[in-house]
């Protein structure tokens, strides 16, 4: 079975000549439960519905379950419940609160194209052409390091990661609070209602044990990650 996945620690990343992370290992023990192969095809975040409605995958890694995504796939149950962040420079660290002093500001925001964070911004005061499209997290968090704009707004475990696997780049990362967004559900997307209902098979008694807490803890997810 083909699983679509974007490089984002700690969810999916390349170390030591394989491929792990969260998303990465969940989907592996549950593919191996139903007795599929698991098949890792890397992609774009906007790829990644694409690629299920023709074909290209079967399953994605966790992305945001909102309603116009469960329009185009059929989503598992939640994997995980994480809050959004911003990547910013620690020079600035003191003046961003999160996306509403930002734009206040005036300061340019970054997001990954296709992700939710862009409407999440231009419903809390950015303008259309203050919010800069990326097509990859190491593009965007580079373009913070550069002072080409001032945060990135993406989910906090990524970012906190980020921090730690690149210390010396003067980044860190703000924590939305939960009066601009709690934190939001995400589930596996799948190719067809049965793909979905075969992982729920399995998820269903596997989400929320001992085992499953120890995976998320194991690549730095909070309890409150746990859906």
């Amino acid at each position: 079975m083909k699983f679509a996945w974007i490089a984002e620690p700690p969810f999916n990343y390349q170390e030591g000549g394989g491929l792990t992370g969260s998303d990465v290992e969940l989907a592996r023990y549950i593919f191996a439960g139903i007795g599929e192969s698991f098949e890792p095809v890397e992609t774009s975040f906007l790829e990644l519905l694409p690629g299920l409605e023709d074909g290209r995958w079967d399953v994605t890694t966790g992305m945001f379950a909102t309603r116009e995504r469960a329009e185009r796939a059929f989503f598992t149950l939640p994997i995980w419940a994480l809050r959004d962040g911003l990547l910013v420079r620690e020079s600035n660290r003191d003046r961003i609160a999160g996306y509403r002093s930002l734009a206040a500001l005036g300061g340019k925001l970054a997001v990954l194209a296709g992700q939710i964070q862009e409407q999440t911004a231009l419903s809390l005061g950015f303008r259309a052409d203050t919010v800069v499209i990326f097509q990859d997290y190491d593009e965007a968090a580079q373009a913070v390091a550069d002072g080409a704009v001032e945060a990135y707004a993406s989910v906090e475990s990524a970012h906190r990661e980020h921090v730690t696997r690149n210390p010396g780049t003067g980044l860190a990362c703000v924590t939305v609070p939960a009066s601009e967004k709690v934190p939001a559900s995400g589930a596996f997307a799948c190719r067809s209602r049965e793909i979905q209902e075969r992982l729920d098979s399995l998820l269903g008694t596997f989400l929320g044990t001992p085992a499953h807490a120890t995976l998320l803890s194991s690549f730095g997810l909070a309890p409150e990650s746990r859906p």
